[in-house]
């Protein structure tokens, strides 16, 4: 047990110093090739430094880790085991009885860490520092957050207990869609807004009836109401009033206009399900998040899987030797193990596969296909 502790802490500071190279070079590499891109885009347009490039690059680095971390893990997993098998020291750590499971602990530790690093603290900190790339890039060149050109929301329910009657004012259980043909401040207002109002009809809440509709040119969402300015209210029977404002009970929120046209890039993790389960009281399509906050659940198991990867490596070069062949097919096979992800992620954002599928299908199915081959290779 002595001898097996020592030789997994030793295998712990290889894989890190492993990982540390390989993340390093990869992303020099990255910030070198972005400055020059950002001396060419916004340079070309506006006068900026070196100094103004870099910053703008460094701004971007974190997100740059958070896409290279899992390439850096394969690469920095066959790096180690690769040159331990090729001083002949795993030979040499299952002849004094360690098993292969104990001397690849260490990097499966280290991939499950990165992965929890990566997801509660590399995303977050990444999503923030994107939204400043992207503020001090617009302002550099002069422009604005571009709007979104219309927005569509649903709030509220047809319940059996509200108010059938027209002349009632809207109450947070009454249904309303709302139309709004532009959205300021990421989600802060809507201009030139519609809403309108449905109650239940003879059938219950799935027969409903059109019961009035709502003008406004402008509509701000403040907590627990639209406050309307420029109102003009037509109810049937032709009868029309005009206000200067009102307001209106509703139960969103300024995240539900923000998720209607806002990336799932600019969601934190940390924040994404409070996001999600705003959206679906809105009535909007939050697949996208879904997807996101999934992909980012599943990241541990993506990055155990790509560490393991290099395993298979190390027990045939333990044996058989060929290191070039396999470690040319352990880096081919973590390649397409990210392309695969990829695919998935498309599929799911056509509609193709539900989001969760798309999120945990490829890396759970890479895991379970690493250890079969390992436990085959180790155990026979």
């Amino acid at each position: 047990m002595v001898i097996a502790g020592r030789i997994q802490r030793y295998i712990f500071r290889e894989c890190v110093t492993s990982l540390a190279l390989t993340l390093g070079i990869i992303v020099l590499a990255i910030v070198l090739v972005d400055v020059v891109e950002q001396m060419r885009t916004i340079g070309g347009r506006t006068q900026i430094g070196i100094d103004t490039a870099f910053t703008l690059t460094m701004m971007k680095t974190p997100g740059l880790i958070l896409e290279t971390l899992p390439f850096a893990m394969l690469v920095g997993s066959i790096l180690t085991y690769s040159q331990l098998s090729r001083r002949s020291e795993i030979p040499a750590i299952r002849a004094v009885g360690v098993s292969a499971w104990r001397f690849l602990g260490p990097v499966m530790v280290l991939a499950v860490l990165l992965g929890v690093v990566m997801v509660t603290a590399l995303d977050p900190l990444a999503t923030r520092l994107n939204a400043d790339f992207e503020a001090t890039r617009a302002r550099l060149l002069g422009t604005t957050t571009p709007t979104n050109s219309g927005v569509w929301l649903s709030q509220g329910d047809l319940q059996a207990g509200a108010d059938p009657s027209p002349s009632a004012l809207p109450s947070t259980n009454q249904q309303a869609i709302i139309h709004g043909r532009r959205v300021v401040n990421r989600g802060q207002a809507l201009e030139n807004v519609t809403f309108w109002y449905f109650r239940p009809g003879a059938g219950g809440p799935s027969d409903r009836e059109f019961t009035h509709r709502i003008d406004a040119r402008r509509a701000e969402l403040t907590p627990g109401f639209w406050q309307l300015t420029g109102v003009v209210e037509n109810r049937l029977g032709g009868e029309i009033q005009r206000t200067d404002t009102l307001a209106l009970p509703t139960n969103l929120s300024g995240d539900t206009l923000l998720s209607r046209f806002a990336s799932s890039k600019t969601i934190p993790f940390w924040d994404l399900p409070a996001f999600i389960e705003a959206g679906k009281a809105a009535g909007m399509e939050t697949g996208e998040y879904v997807l996101k906050y999934n992909t980012l659940l599943a990241t541990p198991i993506f990055m155990l899987a790509m560490s393991l990867i290099g395993a298979v490596v190390c027990l045939r070069l333990a044996r058989s030797g060929g290191l070039s062949r396999l470690v040319g097919a352990g880096a081919l096979a973590g390649f397409v193990l990210y392309f695969t992800n990829r695919l998935a992620s498309g599929m799911s954002a056509s509609g193709a596969t539900p989001p969760e599928a798309a999120a945990w299908c490829p890396p759970l199915f890479a895991l379970f296909a690493v250890l079969t081959l390992l436990a085959h290779a180790e155990d026979g």
